[in-house]
């Protein structure tokens, strides 16, 4: 059980704008689902208020989910890096969102209803029969879904490609940086990967044998268009990584990683480029 906890799971990092809209939408489901539905018998409750105060439940909602969610990635980034991020950990931040959703609703209805906070167990039941279970089940179920997802057994390095087209891929180019003056220029097969650091990006590269660095001041963006090669792509926010270069594919449910021949850290995938890479090593 600990071992299947400590898999890794994706972790979408989402700007404020995002996480406040996902938030409004998750307040406004709470809001209709308890009008319409009337659940744990709130119909038997007559009262003109009615539709309104099962509706503040959804603002309730809305307001602790954007508080928890932009509050303690900030104070506590290190725990909610993805690299640090498993199953263990996304099951345990959904129980704490839904928990503060629990306390929420309880000091809602204390104010508007006059009930005493004796009841906080029964509201951490209901809350947890509305959320905690279905959450729980959600993500085991995405987990499930991204592993066959990100299966490599489909994936085989293309080794032929290289023996097919060796003169275009030993052909030099040039990666020029934003000021004009400083250029690295390298055959294309001695490219490894570019990565970027700032306003800067870094091109690794292999001299006789060796591997070795350089900083070019430039986006990947401009790097990526004078690379101009359909084996040298984008498969992260962070890198361009030469697919020619690549020993084998490893993949979990945060997505594919790429080891390569001569260089001992693997390159991440994005799970945007994922279909791009799995396309190209199914060919």
């Amino acid at each position: 059980m600990f071992r299947f906890l400590n898999q890794p799971y994706p972790r979408d990092k989402q700007n404020l704008r995002r996480w406040l809209l996902t938030s409004a939408g998750a307040g406004l489901f709470v809001a209709l689902f308890l009008i319409v539905f009337q659940p744990f018998g709130s119909a038997e409750w007559n009262d003109p208020r009615k539709p309104f105060v099962l509706a503040g439940y959804g603002l309730v909602t809305f307001a602790c989910l954007g508080l928890v969610g932009s509050v303690f990635p900030y104070f506590f980034n290190d725990f909610f890096d993805e690299k640090n991020w498993t199953v263990g950990r996304e099951i345990f931040w959904n129980v704490v969102i839904i928990i503060f959703i629990a306390f929420g609703n309880l000091t809602y209805s204390t104010w508007m209803l006059g009930e005493g906070f004796g009841n906080v167990f029964v509201w951490l039941g209901i809350t947890a029969a509305v959320g905690v279970i279905p959450s729980t089940v959600i993500t085991l179920l995405n987990y499930t879904r991204l592993l066959r997802r990100y299966a490599t057994s489909d994936l085989h390095i293309r080794e032929d490609v290289a023996l097919a087209t060796p003169s275009s891929f030993s052909q030099k180019i040039t990666f020029t940086a934003e000021n004009e003056k400083d250029a690295l220029t390298l055959a294309m097969d001695d490219l490894l990967f570019i990565e970027s650091a700032d306003n800067y990006s870094e091109l690794v590269f292999l001299q006789n044998e060796r591997v070795e660095k350089t900083l070019l001041r430039g986006s990947l963006s401009r790097f990526e268009e004078q690379a101009h090669h359909p084996d040298v792509v984008r498969c992260h926010r962070s890198f361009i990584v030469n697919l020619q270069q690549v020993e084998s594919i490893s993949g979990n449910a945060q997505g594919y990683k790429l080891q390569l021949k001569n260089y001992p850290t693997p390159v991440p995938v994005a799970r945007r480029y994922g279909d791009l890479v799995a396309e190209y090593f199914k060919g």
